[in-house]
């Protein structure tokens, strides 16, 4: 995560170096991305960016935790919506990322994200990431459906669907299946994992 400097700065000049982050982000690979061309981006000193930031790796991080709040935040919304249906949310929430992600301004970025996630088996429910809507998503899962005896087994049946879900998107997004073909594949595995994760 970025160093206290970073919160401190001001909102309009934090707000331009996050852009920096995410163009450079958004044009290549989180690998590839280069400190060069995120300060000449933000157009501030070499020296300023490790004032900020660990290094790339921690600006990433901090990009790819802010993507994960508002994940946080959609899936809630969504969970309300399907009345803690975890299945329904599911479909909800591969539908909002494919459409989000074909808009021509965020399809890298998003993409680049969910490669990372999957790459590094990022769980974003897990612990590191307690923030705010974690909790309240686990309180509004509908619970009495599902086949789980604990906390633990809930968040192993959070982190198979998103995997599920973040495989499929990364697919549709790059063209390797149309958003319907990837829908209905996951509509099929989706009945499969029901078979043993619901009562």
């Amino acid at each position: 995560m970025p160093k206290e400097t970073f919160f401190h700065l001001k909102e309009e000049k934090k707000e331009n170096i996050e852009k920096a982050l995410i163009a450079e982000f958004s044009s290549v690979t989180f690998e590839e991305a280069s400190i060069s061309n995120i300060i000449e981006r933000a157009k501030i000193p070499r020296g300023s960016f490790y004032q900020y930031f660990l290094d790339k790796n921690d600006a990433a991080e901090y990009i790819i935790e802010k993507f994960i709040r508002m994940e946080h935040k959609k899936i809630y919304n969504f969970l309300l919506e399907a009345k803690g249906n975890i299945f329904e949310t599911s479909l909800k929430i591969y539908d909002y990322a494919v459409e989000e992600s074909l808009k021509e301004k965020n399809i890298k970025l998003m993409k680049n994200i969910l490669q990372e996630l999957r790459k590094n088996n990022i769980n974003i429910f897990r612990n590191e990431y307690g923030i705010e809507y974690k909790e309240q998503i686990h309180e509004i899962i509908d619970r009495e459906s599902l086949n789980i005896a604990n906390e633990e087994e809930l968040i192993y049946i959070m982190k198979i669907l998103t995997t599920v879900i973040r495989t499929i998107t990364i697919e549709a997004i790059s063209k390797k299946v149309s958003k319907e073909e990837g829908r209905k594949e996951l509509e099929m595995e989706l009945e499969i994992l029901k078979k043993g994760m619901q009562k």
